[in-house]
């Protein structure tokens, strides 16, 4: 029998793709036509990775999912220049479940702020992406298939990371705001203005200025909530000794 060797992809940056994106590619199973029907939509992550997005009952794909919840995304980062296929994709491929408002529409607005416009318009609704496969290419060899407990974070850990969450929000944007500010300056090339953080996960942090948004990870995931301030810590080192050459994700 043989072992399969490591990943050439991993889960956690299959996470991590998904947690950066801001749209996805939705596919679903259509009802006349009957057949594969791919939309736009906007997408935003739980605090365990997994796929949200927000949709309007009038929208084809809604429609879709309330008929059969079979379902997929797929998110990407298209190079600026040269083929747009050497860029990483991933899909997720599994079933879509409703979404009580109260458990996930600030975290989706901290992502997509121009969202709070029609958060409560009565024909909106937030859908999970229950996965059962997970799909990444992410260039020449880089192909892999994985199951959803590789890719993402079980429910002991996201409870104790997201038990500190808001406090230490509250703290890093009331006692250290010039180091959110370095944060998105020097590691995201957000540019000057006043940085607050929104909302944390065992992952990252979302960074906000106005109608901006910037993705800030973890150099690794946080297990507890004392993790937080250790990562919080190192991305404050590490943005003092920005040298100007590189970025970070």
């Amino acid at each position: 029998m043989t072992t399969p060797g490591p990943r050439t992809f991993t889960g956690t940056e299959a996470r991590l793709l998904l947690r950066r994106a801001r749209t996805a590619a939705l596919g679903t199973m259509n009802l006349d036509p009957a057949g594969p029907y791919v939309s736009l939509a906007n997408i935003a992550t739980d605090p365990s990775g997994h796929p949200i997005i927000f949709i309007s009952k009038l929208a084809w794909h809604s429609r879709n999912i309330l008929a059969r919840p079979e379902g997929s995304l797929m998110v990407s980062e298209i190079p600026v220049s040269g083929d747009a296929l050497t860029g990483p994709r991933v899909t997720v491929m599994g079933h879509f479940e409703p979404v009580p408002a109260a458990e996930i529409a600030q975290r989706y607005a901290h992502h997509h702020p121009t969202a709070l416009a029609y958060l409560d318009f009565p024909d909106f609704s937030f859908w999970r992406l229950i996965p059962q496969k997970i799909h990444a290419v992410a260039g020449f060899g880089r192909i892999e298939t994985m199951e959803p407990n590789e890719v993402f974070l079980p429910e002991n850990i996201v409870a104790a990371v997201m038990a500190s969450a808001d406090s230490a929000i509250l703290h890093m944007n009331a006692d250290h705001a010039d180091t959110v500010g370095l944060y998105a300056e020097r590691l995201l090339g957000g540019g000057p203005g006043e940085w607050q953080i929104t909302s944390i996960d065992p992952d990252g942090a979302h960074l906000q200025e106005r109608e901006r948004v910037l993705r800030l990870n973890f150099d690794r995931p946080a297990e507890k909530g004392d993790d937080l301030r250790q990562a919080f810590v190192s991305l404050a080192q590490k943005a003092r000794r920005f040298d100007g050459n590189t970025s970070e994700k």
